[in-house]
């Protein structure tokens, strides 16, 4: 169950101005060390929160002179979260990604969730694509998607690129369960209805399946997408997969990177067809449609 409270304090500190995922992270950090709440943090006195927390100037002024407008805001944002039981979690509360906590680097110090937290009791695999679109990786991608349902995986990717979209109708039409990882918020990213599933193609959108579907940001609520943010919602995907697999990644692109940091951790990481070079030589595994058969799971971290 949300604690409204705790929900509402990392919903104000997350909207404060000049205040990005490094400074939530510090300041959380420092409010645990001192074993303070972020509500209690955030009604210290602007000398403190100026001095001791590194607040920018706006940032306090929106806490002191603005608070009440700033915590109104807020307040519309929780109820809108809370009005299809989505949640505001922090590294240590029980909902949070667990992956996150050991594979991404940093793990975000907010994130918002939205649908069925349980999909991630299930092995994952996460699809990772440039964004050229061909004949083969859509071919690819369906493939991949249709495997690893068989195979009783959750299936990890983007929102809303088209190699992304392609993963998401794959993935509906297989009734298979799914991650959402967004470059944006996630209020941004449905618009006025939460009830409609955004990610497929076409003019008309589905429903939104709850009982199968798991959507996460660590973007504020109604922030759109920006072009850095691509760069993590590649990383938190990598980082909540136990097995990546890269269908296309350029030599020297953000997936090759991605999938060389997530090399890093441990993780496993398979490029299709072993096209790419790089990352063969880093300690991925070749995959192609005869290691699909022969299955996804035995690629999984053996407890």
């Amino acid at each position: 169950m949300t604690d409204e409270a705790a929900a509402l304090a990392l919903i104000m500190l997350s909207e404060l101005p000049y205040v990005g995922e490094r400074a939530v992270a510090r300041i959380c950090q420092l409010a645990d060390q001192r074993r303070l709440s972020v509500g209690e943090v955030l009604a210290l006195p602007p000398a403190v929160l100026a001095e001791d927390y590194r607040l920018p100037a706006a940032a306090v002024a929106r806490l002191t002179t603005g608070r009440s407008a700033l915590e109104a805001y807020c307040r519309q944002l929780l109820a809108r979260l809370l009005s299809v039981s989505g949640e505001a979690q922090r590294p240590g509360d029980p909902g949070y990604p667990h992956r996150w906590r050991r594979c991404a680097d940093p793990a975000p110090p907010v994130v918002y969730l939205y649908g069925n937290p349980a999909v991630l009791a299930l092995p994952t695999v996460a699809i990772l694509n440039s964004r050229t679109v061909t004949a083969a990786t859509v071919s690819t991608t369906v493939r991949i998607v249709q495997c690893a349902a068989r195979e009783g995986f959750t299936l990890v990717t983007g929102g809303m690129k088209s190699t992304h979209r392609i993963a998401a109708v794959a993935v509906r039409a297989a009734a298979a369960p799914h991650v959402v990882a967004l470059d944006r918020g996630l209020f941004a990213t449905f618009g006025a209805d939460l009830a409609s599933d955004p990610f497929g193609f076409g003019p008309g959108r589905c429903a939104f399946d709850s009982a199968r579907t798991l959507v996460v940001s660590s973007f504020r609520l109604n922030d759109h997408a920006a072009p850095r943010n691509g760069r993590r919602r590649d990383e938190l995907m990598a980082a909540l997969a136990d097995v990546v697999i890269a269908v296309s990644a350029r030599a020297g692109g953000e997936i090759e990177r991605t999938c060389l940091r997530a090399l890093d951790h441990g993780q496993c990481v398979l490029s299709w067809q072993g096209e790419n070079r790089g990352l063969l030589a880093a300690g991925a595994s070749a995959i192609d449609d005869s290691g699909l058969h022969a299955g996804l799971s035995r690629f999984l971290p053996q407890e």
